[in-house]
């Protein structure tokens, strides 16, 4: 296991002696997700760096993707990112200076706006986005598809019962 991680819970395992009430277990699995957390991200943003890109701008690439006509108003980006609606402004800011987003103004509603995919920002994420595919089947392939799909249910059941 991480280096890293063995010093936190040999820490905790201390702590855990000081005080007899800690949830040792509850405080581990809670640490092991952000360390988890952390390695896959930054395994997904040394591959995403060689495009440009690192997870947050890719995923918000593929969520406009995912829109019907390539376009998503800033909030549901906010939403599908669970960031700040000021993170997902500075976040379009960037997206438009790299040419893959345009802002669009709704016909209806002159205040809304729209983030709309550029054709170079579609061609972008159908070009990454195999690419991204394969890390991630590389990362989890450790895993049985069994269990993958315990591992799934078990954080959407933690994910329902944190909401």
């Amino acid at each position: 296991m991480e280096q890293g991680f063995q010093v936190f819970e040999q820490g905790i395992g201390r702590v855990a002696e000081a005080f007899p009430g800690l949830p040792r277990q509850q405080v581990i699995l809670t640490r092991l997700y952000f360390f988890l957390f952390r390695r896959l991200n930054d395994g997904l943003n040394r591959m995403l760096a060689d495009h440009g890109l690192n997870t947050t701008t890719m995923l918000a690439l593929t969520m406009i993707y995912a829109r019907p006509d390539h376009k998503i108003i800033p909030s549901d980006l906010s939403l599908a990112l669970t960031s700040s609606r000021t993170n997902v402004t500075r976040l379009a800011d960037e997206l438009v200076a790299n040419g893959w987003v345009e802002r669009q103004a709704c016909r209806e509603d002159r205040r809304k706006i729209f983030l709309c995919l550029t054709a170079l920002g579609c061609a972008r994420v159908e070009k990454v986005l195999p690419r991204q595919w394969d890390h991630v089947t590389q990362v989890w392939s450790c895993l049985s598809p069994e269990e993958a799909t315990l591992l799934e249910s078990l954080l959407r059941k933690l994910l329902g019962h944190l909401e």
